[in-house]
């Protein structure tokens, strides 16, 4: 988790090299190692200068050898944060880490423990073990299964799967559990003062934040699940009450829901699985990040800078797409993740200069942008730029809640072309040309022109053309603003402006990028479309 849900800093590990880096005191030649900001025995690394210990320091370079541009920083409240050791070019590996543990989800229907692939009526391999329904032998006998294997086999646990189309919660555990035993040799590992570079073993995931007192409060019933269908599992189905407590239990799965990332897995055959990446996840989240991560085949994740960073600058994550405004965005990650983003967009009345929730002052020859006098606070009135009227919070949700229903509810008589432009006409008076709701009409307009019947691009005149093109160019403007880099509405604007300048582009391949199924969603979520005419424009 970034931001200050991100890592739970331990005073007793760092303080040692925060102390030295502050007075100033420590040998040129030694330095606090670049993840775990530990000094004791550490060395240089002749390429980029950077200390690191005999643990991390099999995590320094990639594969090819290269010195990963990034080191661990103690910032403040934001606790520890990433910087770059050096300018990072654009599209440039900052960083390739590979997970601290996998496993499925706490509601999993059932699934190979090994590869996640779903289990079907009448399958017949079973691991000899535990009994869990696995592929085959090689699968039964892997190394994410293995370890819980043998507590199992050791309980007395016997797997029977019923139902492979219903949720199970005999899956429930298996990640906490896969956790909880990670942990348990990284504090043996830590004690011991063993090299453990070929178990992998970073000694990260238990500074991770499990907002356990939070969770507790906010999400009783989330609580009462893990109580009963992780602590009862591990502590007394597999009699492990004397090596982990509940409140152990408890943290290892808020670890992993505060923590973890979703696995790429094929879309068919497969179900859906988690990995821990500490120090992926001591990144801290902006909502105008600088960073774009993916997972791998291999369920290692692969950090890329989206935009050049400067060295000394701070390198982020972000948590949500940058779609929703901040009166809707920070709520949802207080409630999520349990804490308050206070990056520059967050904090920025007019949301970078996007207006992207901002409305217009009604007030005769003003029509200033009206934004909100405290961004952070979603209980504060709001406030014209250009006369200093105060506008009511109540104004402010009925103006929005009336826009919405207007949006909503399409004349009889319209099309979704007409409807839509009706839209921004009616609005244009109420709400900031980058509003988010007419920036998302604009969007919507720009994907039909040219791609629905009658404004085929066969079809269409110059004037509409002009029109297609205006809209594209005022998305792309107003998304430049709120995300780095090539976002996929970007992508989406462009290749409508090349259908303009070329219009056999589509030829070869008649929904490049799957936009016309991305606008069709649009139109069938709005209810402009029927599902059976989606399906006809699709054929």
């Amino acid at each position: 988790m970034r931001e200050t849900a991100g890592t739970q800093t331990n005073v007793s590990q760092i303080s040692k090299g925060v102390q030295t880096i502050k007075t100033g005191r420590m040998p040129s030649d030694s330095g606090p190692c670049f993840v775990c900001l530990k000094v004791d025995e550490t060395e240089k690394c002749e390429a980029c200068l950077v200390f690191f210990c005999r643990r991390h320091k099999v995590v320094h370079r990639g594969e090819k050898g290269t010195c990963f541009p990034y080191k661990v920083k103690f910032r403040g409240n934001l606790g520890r944060i990433l910087v770059a050791t050096r300018n990072i070019k654009k599209g440039e590996v900052i960083c390739r880490e590979v997970p601290a543990i996998v496993g499925p989800y706490s509601r999993s229907k059932p699934q190979c423990l090994q590869c996640f692939k779903l289990i079907q009526e009448g399958h017949e391999y079973f691991c000899e073990g535990c009994g869990f329904p696995m592929c085959n032998v090689e699968c039964g006998q892997g190394r994410y299964h293995m370890e819980e294997c043998k507590v199992f086999r050791e309980a007395g646990v016997r797997v029977r799967v019923e139902d492979a189309e219903c949720f199970d919660v005999q899956y429930s555990a298996i990640s906490v559990l896969r956790l909880l035993m990670l942990l348990e040799k990284e504090k043996l590992a830590e004690k011991a003062g063993t090299n453990i570079d070929s178990d992998y073993l970073l000694g990260l995931s238990g500074s991770l934040m499990d907002h356990n007192q939070e969770r507790r409060e906010a999400q009783p019933e989330i609580w009462q699940f893990e109580e009963e269908c992780m602590v009862d599992f591990i502590q007394k189905k597999c009699k492990l009450a004397d090596r982990f407590s509940a409140e152990e239990i408890h943290s290892a799965n808020g670890r992993i829901m505060m923590n973890a990332t979703s696995l790429e897995l094929p879309e068919t055959g497969y179900g859906r699985g988690a990995g821990l990446f500490p120090i992926y996840s001591m990144m801290n989240t902006s909502c105008r990040n600088n960073t774009k991560s993916k997972v791998l085949p291999d369920h290692s994740v692969e950090i890329l800078a989206k935009v050049k960073i400067k060295a000394g600058e701070e390198i982020t994550n972000q948590y949500m797409t940058p779609d929703k405004p901040t009166f809707i965005r920070r709520p949802i990650m207080k409630e999520k993740w349990f804490f308050d983003c206070t990056c520059p967009r967050c904090c920025d009345p007019t949301e970078l200069g996007s207006h992207f929730s901002s409305l217009l002052c009604t007030r005769q020859k003003c029509g200033g942008p009206v934004v909100s006098s405290n961004p952070l606070d979603n209980l504060s009135n709001w406030t014209c730029q250009l006369c200093d009227a105060l506008v009511s919070l109540e104004t402010i949700r009925n103006t929005l809640e009336t826009s919405e229903a207007l949006i909503g509810s399409p004349a009889p008589q319209d099309g979704p072309v007409e409807h839509f432009e009706r839209v921004l006409h009616n609005l244009a008076m109420v709400l900031h040309p980058g509003n988010y709701l007419l920036l998302d009409v604009k969007q919507k307009l720009g994907l039909m022109y040219g791609n629905i019947m009658p404004y085929t691009m066969n079809r269409i005149s110059t004037p509409v053309r002009e029109r297609k093109i205006q809209l594209c160019h005022d998305v792309m403007e107003s998304l430049s603003k709120l995300e780095s880099g090539l976002s996929p509405w970007h992508i989406a604007m462009l290749t409508e402006l090349a259908k303009i300048h070329d219009p056999d582009i589509c030829m070869d391949n008649q929904d490049p990028g799957g936009r016309k199924g991305m606008m069709l969603r649009f139109l069938l979520k709005d209810k402009m479309l029927t599902g059976a005419t989606c399906l006809q424009l699709l054929e």
